[in-house]
């Protein structure tokens, strides 16, 4: 379909003065959006901003409550002070789809080939109504190349690439989160890679879902959305309580002088927390069971949900490693007089937006 002259103008506009990729979350429980200077190993945040979404504004990946999208996408645009209009948007959910492969030497066009072929065996929404990306990481050992593969379902990057035309921004570039995680781990140990040459456990923990990705030799190796995230503990605290959505989420962060929640929330938060954790370690359990001989041998979290009280403490226990935060700003760096939030916060519910805003082609 032809763009409308709106659009193409909207475009050329956005071409004329385009200013940095600017990256954008819209997640199922607040939009972030940020902005970089610099390069890769010199990276700084200039520009953050954040947008709380009513409940069920987005389920799964389903826009429920198009228009407060639009003004969240908005509003978080005025409070970040961001100028430009070019936005990265990463997209999740059961519409979405990374695969990596090894695939035989040859042309560009000969490789993505192969690669067209081979999606059509394992895209289970459609490899004709998807749009296919994929990126050679190198030469694999056994001979051709390692490629990673990355598809989403074209009516639902066209749903979302709407409401972003309709906020006045252009969507130069599309993104899947669990890839925007792994380029944010990748950057935080760029001085380290040698010590992360095994396989490495990464977690986002949203409010809706969990994002399991298995990282080894510059990319994913395995990733899987689960649907158990810090939304459930949320509901949970609702229907036990008798309170609203909002009072839910104070009683689940508010805690006393000494630190501690009151007994019976922390009883609803453990008992939540066991069962997503059972169901996180259920599926890594089904990584291996395929026969995977990659050893995993360390795990960072991040994400809003991650910072519920005793997660890291609990997955440490569960997974038998020794679980730690994923810093984005090991290494990017912020000017805390900018930001008013403390650094573990600000990591776990920034490092997908950091990701994707990382993103320059």
């Amino acid at each position: 379909m032809a763009a409308s002259l709106k659009d193409q103008i909207q475009e050329l506009l956005g071409k004329i003065n385009p200013g940095g990729i600017v990256g954008l979350d819209i997640g199922s429980h607040s939009i972030k959006v940020c902005e970089l200077s610099g390069s890769p190993g010199k990276y700084k945040l200039e520009h953050f901003g954040l947008f709380q979404l009513s409940e069920a504004a987005i389920i799964e990946d389903e826009v429920q409550k198009p228009s407060e999208i639009v003004d969240g996408i908005l509003e978080a645009f005025a409070r970040s002070k961001i100028k430009s209009k070019m936005v990265c948007f990463g997209l999740f959910g059961p519409n979405t789809t990374t695969k990596r492969m090894n695939v035989p030497e040859g042309s560009k066009e000969e490789v993505e080939d192969h690669i067209m072929w081979e999606a059509e065996q394992y895209i289970t929404f459609g490899a004709d109504e998807s749009q296919i990306s994929f990126h050679i990481l190198g030469t694999n050992e056994g001979g051709g190349k390692d490629a990673m593969i990355a598809a989403a379902r074209l009516e639902t990057i066209e749903a979302y690439s709407e409401l972003i035309k309709e906020a006045k921004l252009v969507p130069k570039i599309i993104d899947l989160n669990v890839l925007a995680v792994s380029n944010v781990f990748e950057e935080s140990i760029r001085d380290q890679l040698d010590d992360f040459s095994e396989g490495t456990l990464l977690l986002d923990v949203g409010a809706q879902n969990t994002k399991i990705i298995i990282y080894k030799n510059g990319g994913p190796i395995f990733t899987k959305e689960i649907p158990v995230g810090g939304g459930l503990i949320t509901e949970e605290i609702q229907r036990q309580m008798g309170v609203s959505y909002e009072e839910a989420e104070d009683l689940k962060t508010t805690v006393d002088d000494n630190g501690n929640l009151p007994e019976e929330i922390l009883n609803i938060l453990n008992m939540q927390l066991d069962n997503q954790i059972a169901e996180i370690r259920k599926n890594i359990n089904f990584y291996i069971a395929q026969g995977s001989t990659d050893r995993v041998s360390s795990c960072f979290v991040t994400g809003g949900g991650s910072l519920a009280l005793g997660f890291l403490e609990k997955i440490s226990a569960a997974s038998g490693i020794e679980a730690e935060r994923l810093n984005p700003f090991r290494r990017i760096k912020f000017d805390d007089r900018k930001f008013d939030h403390s650094i573990e916060d600000f990591g776990a519910i920034a490092s997908v937006v950091i990701g994707l805003a990382m993103r320059k082609d």
